[in-house]
Parts: structure tokens; C-alpha cells; sequence
């Protein structure tokens, strides 16, 4: 499937590369850490607060900000005014906001079935979204209206990007009439599959016996975690996955020539609030997991290292411009923050997650 590609081909790297060495973390411009070590969070801890800080949180807003979406589609459709267009633009931009803080999250519910990337097939660098959106139109089989149908078709034209090539299609823009008709059609059932895609996520997450249980309580009945350190594994390797999508995907594209892959909703504008998104989330999430409580005294310096290094992604817009939340006056070129970030996925990796007993294998970490 072309998922494997997708997901994993850019993201698993080898953890040994780009990690900092000890001058560089300390020569960071961070002032020195003079704070005495906090007391460490157990695994168990660890898992909960990702759970009911993070994860939780974060799909139950994705799933708030989706529920619009399809009768904004319904009342471009029915007026094609432009105050109906505006509306469908900010709510789209809600949904992909609140999507870019669980896009990392590759296992559980968003692994089965291939929801993530029914959710959003990106990145394309084939061109499928394209390419299976035009073959659908062709076909203009009024079916696809029916509840469940438009899940049935290629994951490419299933979610988001699909929406928003219909959106921004200058030809035959989404509006009354019979030119748009078919396009609305599609648009709307796709709109419709986003919000069952995400329904399922959520309640993946959150039923009894669900994901969040199952990462709650391991044990030898538990089909997935065994132990307390299996769970927390599993969300510290989330973080790292992140990291990595971020600087292969959204970063390296942007001074790597030989990497020709389209930014992720760039017909919307969006691809710095996904970049801008995407480093707050992990931001937020490092945090909450608190794996800096598990460093010893002579080891505390790494802090200054992590924090410098936050301070750079933050000020990027993930395309060599300044971010407008940005707590230092430059602008990092994409080079240095494609280097920061892997310095920093493989400081969580090979450090971080190591004083916290952690083991976080190559293998672990390709999530097909």
C-alpha cells in the first residue's frame, strides 16, 4: 500500500545521526540549568498524563472543529456566496489545525484501517489525490452520495486534501449550478467520511476497552503491552515519529532539491500553520511527558540544549521566515532547523528515553 511509503519512507531514519555533542548542547545559547532535578515520572505516569493531557484532548477538539465541516460544504454549495466560501475556508482551517496535533499519533486507532491516511494522504509525491480525484469525477456516479461509498474508493480521494482540491478548483469552483453539481456531490461525501473517519478515531481512543485502556493497563492479558515500559515506549516513539515527519517531510523539502514533494494543504495556505502546528504539538507533548526528570545531576546541561533548540523551531515558519511567535530575532534558515530537529529526535531517543529506561529500537519506530 502506499501507505508504508508515505508515512515511513522519509520518517525512520537512523538514530545515531545528527545527535549533538556534548560542546555543542553546552555552548546553546540557553542559560545554564541551575535547577535541582525534579523527581521523576514512573512509566505508568507517564503514559496516563499523555493520555488525558495530551492525546485525549487533542482528538476530542479534532473531532469538535470536523463536525462543521459538511454544512459548511452544503451552504457553498447552495449559494456559492462568498461570505458561504469564507466559512468553509476557516472551518477547514480549524479541522487541519486540530488534525496537524494528532497526525503523529501512527498506532492505535489511527493505524487500523488506514485512517490516517484516509484522513489525510499526505504527503503525495505521486500525485494520487490528483490523479484518483479525476478519475472520480469522470465517473459521476451520484452513489457516491450514499452513506459509507466514498469510503470504499482510493484513500487518496477519502479525506482532506481531496476536499481541498475541490475547494480551490478555479475551472469549476464548489457553488450552485449545474457545472458544480457533481463537485458538490463529491464534496459533500467527502466532508461527511472526514467526520466518520475521525468519530472512529475518537471512539477507538476512548470506549471501554479502548486504546487509552488498553496503554492504562498492561499486563500479560493485555494483546499489546505487556508492561508499564511497553506503554510508555509507545508514546515516547510517538514524539520521536513526529519529529522525524517534521524534519523530512515539512523541513528538508525546503532545501533539498532532490526531494520534490508538494507542502502539506498549500492550496490553502496552510503549510506554515502545519509546520507552526506541528512543533507547538510535539512541544506540548515533550513537555507533558517530562523526560528531563529523569536526568541525572551531571547531566542537567542537556536541558539548556532541548530548550535552545525549541526556541529555534518556534521561531521558524518552517520555510526560512520568521514565525510571528518567535522568542529570538532571527530567522533560522531550514537547514538549521531540519539539523536541530533530528539533533532533537535523537537526543529523545538515544538519551532522554535511555535515562528513563527506556528502549526505543530502530524497528519500533517503523510503524507498518
Amino acid at each position: 500500500m502506499i501507505v508504508g511509503f508515505a508515512v515511513f519512507a522519509f520518517a525512520v531514519q537512523a538514530l545515531g545521526a545528527d545527535l549533538p555533542t556534548e560542546d555543542e548542547i553546552r555552548s546553546a545559547e540557553a542559560p545554564p540549568a541551575s535547577v535541582a532535578p525534579s523527581e521523576p515520572f514512573s512509566h505508568a505516569a507517564m503514559v496516563k498524563a499523555a493520555i488525558t493531557s495530551y492525546i485525549i484532548p487533542h482528538i476530542d477538539a479534532l473531532k469538535a472543529a470536523v463536525a462543521p465541516l459538511p454544512e459548511a460544504v452544503a451552504n457553498v454549495c447552495k449559494t456559492g456566496t462568498p461570505a458561504a466560501e469564507k466559512d468553509l475556508e476557516e472551518r477547514f482551517q480549524k479541522v487541519v489545525t486540530a488534525y496537524v496535533g494528532v497526525d503523529f499519533l501512527r498506532f492505535g486507532p489511527m493505524l487500523e484501517n488506514g485512517r490516517r491516511e484516509q484522513i489525510s494522504f499526505w504527503p503525495d509525491p505521486r500525485g494520487f489525490v490528483a490523479r484518483q480525484l479525476r478519475l472520480l469525477l469522470l465517473n459521476k456516479d451520484e452513489a457516491i452520495a450514499q452513506p459509507g461509498a466514498i469510503g470504499k474508493q482510493s484513500a487518496a480521494v477519502q479525506g482532506l486534501p481531496a476536499l481541498e482540491a475541490l475547494m480551490h478548483d478555479k475551472a469549476v469552483p464548489l457553488g450552485p449550478g449545474d457545472a458544480a453539481h457533481y463537485r458538490c456531490v463529491v464534496a459533500g461525501a467527502i466532508a461527511a467520511n472526514v467526520v466518520r473517519l475521525i468519530s472512529e478515531v475518537a471512539d477507538g481512543w476512548e470506549k471501554p476497552d479502548g486504546w487509552a485502556d488498553k496503554l492504562l493497563h498492561p499486563g500479560p492479558a493485555n494483546d499489546t503491552y505487556k508492561n508499564e515500559s511497553e506503554a510508555a515506549v509507545e508514546v515516547v516513539k510517538a514524539l520521536i515519529v513526529g519529529l522525524s515527519l517534521t524534519a523530512d517531510l515539512q523541513v528538508k523539502p525546503q532545501f533539498d532539491t532532490k526531494i520534490r514533494l508538494t507542502p502539506p494543504y498549500e492550496k490553502s495556505g496552510l503549510q506554515n500553520v502545519f509546520y507552526t502546528e506541528s512543533v507547538a504539538s510535539l512541544h506540548e507533548l515533550y513537555d507533558i511527558l517530562d523526560l528531563e526528570s529523569w536526568l541525572p545531576p551531571d547531566r542537567l546541561w542537556m536541558k539548556d540544549w532541548v530548550m535552545g533548540t525549541w526556541r529555534a523551531l518556534e521561531a521558524s515558519d518552517g520555510a526560512g521566515g520568521r514565525s510571528a511567535n518567535a522568542k529570538r530575532d532571527d530567522a533560522p534558515a531550514p537547514r538549521e532547523v531540519f539539523d536541530r530537529t533530528n539533533g532533537l529526535r535523537n537526543m529523545v531517543a538515544n538519551r532522554l528515553a535511555v535515562a528513563a529506561k527506556l528502549t526505543i529500537g530502530f524497528n519500533e519506530l517503523d510503524g507498518d
